[in-house]
Formats: C-alpha cells, structure tokens, sequence
C-alpha cells in the first residue's frame, strides 16, 4: 500500500491539512520551511495525491473523462497527448475509455465514466450510424449528467460545452480536386468505415469535386476499409483493377498501405499512379515519395479541446452558451502526385 498524506504529516509532525496545503501551489499561511520540508518528505516517498480525493474536498474535479473508438490510429494518439499535455499542465487527469466501433453506445459505460467524479466529458468518439438512430437517447443522457460536454463531430448536444469540429467534406473535396486538376479524370478512393458520418463527409467531398469536373461518380471505384495500413494494403488491388490514375485514400495509415502494396506490385508512386492521404501524420513527410495529403491542425485541436475543458470548468455557470469552432483543411502537394497529360 502507497504512502498516504496522513503518513507525510505523521512524519512531518503536522496536520493532515498543512500537509495539504503545503503540497499545494496555492498561497497559504504555511511557512516555507515547513513546505520545503514537507515536499521534501513527499519527494522521498514518491507521494501522488489522490485527484478523486482531493475533487471531492474542493467540490471540484481534477478528472476528465474521454471516450475515444480506438486509440491505435497515429492521428487519435496525437490528439489524445495533445489533449493530456494541456490537462496535465493545469492539474487534470484524463480518465480514458474505448467503445468499439459498430457497438450500441451503452449507457452503463457513461454512467461508469461519470461515477468517477469527472468534472467534464470528451466525447471524441466518432459519430456512427447506430449513434444516429439512438440521438435523442445520447442527447438526453448528457444533457442529464450537469457536466461541461466537449465534442469532436456534429451530436448537436444543447448542454454547456464545445464542439471542436474539422470541414471533413472540404477536405475530400480538396483532395479529388488537386487530382482532377492533375489531369485525372479516373480517380479511385479507398474510405474509411462506412458507417462513420466523417467517412460519409469526406466521400461528399470526393462526390463534388468529381460533379463539378463533369465526371461521373462510379461507386466501382471506392473500396470501403477501416483506417488501419492493412486496408490500404488490401484495397489497393481492387482499386487497381479499375484502372485508376490516381486514389485518394480518406487517411495517411491507409495510404501508407497503399505504398506498402505499390512497392510489391512494382508500381511506382507517382509515376505510375497518384496518391491523396488525409491527416497529415507524422512520416507522410519523411516517405522515400512524400505524401501529398490534407492537413488536420491535430495538435492544435487537441490543445484547444484541453484549453476549453479547463475554462468550461474554472468558470462554470458564467456562459450557459453552447460553443461551435470549425477548422479547415489545407492542401499539402508534395511528391505523391504529378501532372499527366
């Protein structure tokens, strides 16, 4: 069993509250010597204080809940520690939880969250289908939780929080676009999860661009995968037996796959075909062909997601006001794709 505070004063020869308030940066009536010695204390026995605890002295949480879908995805793991990374600086901690895709969302798993005393909900899960038949549901248990409710698609929750939003559909039609612009006019596209909305918003975008260039949406030219490099992988010989020029894969990992399958099929990128990502992950850039892709300001989402979570909180009951910030994608050409006749 871990040391406790009551340990640290028992040692120290003070009060279980002086202890507190000496590990505490707050200004207080505890001398300096009396804080070097206790911290000292603190220091040798690798004491952490108990954030569920010391949430319900102060009637404030230093918890976060978040709920993501899968945490193996580069783009998710970046957001996550650039979330954390504001959190942690302003004394939170993230209590994290996965619902797998394609499964009902349970209300026991938000009652779990919500039992361990979290000041404030990041529902980063990504909208499904199922989500959609079940919104009023969602809608209303949040609303009832009476904590800040932060999100990254379009639940249109009522409640105090933020949506951090990114133009997916923009992005697909930039994308399509740079393709068509290259002279394309055969485009396949390997998406991600068909029952995610944001796959659906990002294939919208693909659907216009193609619309306003005159050509023809042919659903033979889109493979439906999961996100992972193995779907790239897996989708890249369907897509090539279409006779495409080019493909705009709805994320990097999948278009990684995709290079991976290129390099056995002896396909050389751009040469022989043009390549699109999506995400703008870390290594599109440092490929033997960089990756041409979309941008998502990840990090900087994930730090507003945080700065946001600590003011909805800190000055909670000041704005009652729901907040919407909409981010936008951009274009970033490099050697994935070229000009063709």
């Amino acid at each position: 069993m871990g040391i406790t505070i009551k340990d640290i004063a028992k040692e120290c020869g003070v009060s279980v509250a002086t202890v507190s308030m000496a590990l505490s940066d707050k200004p207080s009536r505890v001398s300096e010597s009396t804080k070097k010695k206790v911290r000292e204390i603190a220091k040798k026995h690798n004491y952490r204080p108990n954030n569920a605890a010391v949430s319900l002295a102060n009637k404030r949480s230093r918890l976060i809940g978040i709920v993501f879908n899968d945490l193996r995805n580069t783009h998710i793991a970046s957001l996550f520690m650039a979330i954390n990374g504001v959190l942690e600086k302003n004394g939170y901690s993230l209590v994290c939880h996965i619902i797998k895709s394609g499964k009902n969302i349970d209300i026991d798993l938000i009652r779990d969250v919500t039992a361990e005393n979290i000041g404030a909900l990041i529902w980063a899960k990504s909208i499904e289908i199922n989500d959609r038949k079940d919104a009023e549901f969602l809608k209303n248990v949040m609303e009832s939780l009476g904590i800040p409710i932060i999100t990254m698609d379009e639940y249109e929750f009522d409640c105090l929080g933020v949506d951090v939003l990114f133009d997916y559909e923009k992005g697909g039609y930039m994308a399509t676009r740079h393709l068509i612009e290259c002279g394309h006019r055969r485009i396949g596209c390997v998406a991600g999860k068909q029952s995610f909305y944001v796959t659906m918003k990002r294939l919208n975008g693909y659907k216009k661009a193609l619309e306003a260039s005159g050509i023809p949406y042919d659903p033979d030219l889109v493979y439906f995968g999961d996100y992972t490099m193995e779907s790239g992988y897996e989708a890249f010989s369907h897509i090539l037996g279409q006779k495409v020029t080019a493909i705009f894969s709805m994320n990097d990992e999948m278009a990684f796959g995709i290079y991976r399958a290129a390099r056995l099929y002896g396909i050389s990128i751009p040469e022989d075909i043009s390549i699109v990502g999506f995400d703008n992950v870390p290594f599109a850039d440092v490929m033997q062909t960089p990756l041409t892709t979309i941008g998502v300001p990840v990090e900087e989402m994930g730090k507003k997601v945080g700065e946001k979570v600590v003011e909805l909180i800190e000055k909670k009951g000041e704005s009652e006001k729901r907040e919407k910030i909409l981010y936008s994608p951009k274009l970033l050409v490099r050697g994935s794709t070229k000009t063709i006749p």
